[in-house]
């Protein structure tokens, strides 16, 4: 019974999804036979940078950071995943090993599927392949729209700009307010930036002076 329920709300989800639901009902019921559900406590790592690349993750709720790291320990790229996103993206197709690590910003769930099933899929059904494109698609434009808020010489500018672009992207308006939904540590913006922890808190400072934004527990609102 527990299983039948699972295969119906796995169904649902992948319906919901531009890309899965160009798929045939059928390869959508088979889909939901293999695909598992998984509540992962906050602070707990989904994957790690170097990992084997066995399963891709659709993100039910709740929110994940994924990161890079370099040989010297130190972040060097990322990015947040929210409710209905594919991750990762990077290495669907052909990638033997995850290229970053991710962990839950919240208690979270994500539906687990092997990878060997998600490059079938979109080898064998071109309309998924098509719509899957296109988010990938969409995921690049937001990236090159992260880059282009980095270009800037000035890196007190770039962590405006960043914010900038975690509003138009990420917030959510509560009353008069919008809110990221998920803690942002000065450390993260400062790399989104490409700029210090420091120059990051300096900025946050003179905007909640400014009364552009405030800061608290490390969720910021824009005002």
């Amino acid at each position: 019974m527990i299983n039948n329920q699972l295969e119906l709300e796995v169904k649902s989800f992948l319906e919901g999804q531009s890309d899965f639901a160009n798929l045939p009902s059928s390869e959508i019921t088979r889909l939901s036979q293999v695909i598992r559900k998984k509540k992962i406590r906050q602070g707990q790592w989904i994957f790690d940078q170097e990992d084997e690349f066995e399963y891709v993750f659709l993100m039910k709720e709740g929110h994940v950071k994924m990161f890079s790291m370099n040989l010297e320990g130190d972040m060097t790229s990322v990015s947040y995943i929210v409710p209905q996103m594919v991750f990762p993206l990077r290495g669907i197709l052909q990638g033997r090993k995850y290229c970053y690590n991710a962990v839950a910003m919240c208690t979270s769930e994500v539906y687990i599927l092997p990878i060997k099933e998600m490059r079938k899929i979109i080898v064998h059904h071109y309309a998924f392949m098509m719509a899957f494109m296109r988010r990938m698609e969409h995921h690049l434009h937001r990236s090159e729209k992260l880059l282009e808020k980095t270009t800037c010489s000035s890196a007190a500018q770039r962590v405006r700009q960043v914010l900038d672009y975690l509003n138009e992207d990420y917030a959510q308006t509560h009353g008069t307010v919008k809110k990221v939904p998920f803690k942002i540590f000065l450390k993260d913006l400062a790399v989104l930036s490409a700029t210090t922890s420091e120059t990051a808190g300096s900025v946050i400072k003179a905007m909640k002076e400014e009364k552009k934004v405030l800061y608290n527990n490390k969720i910021i609102s824009f005002i």
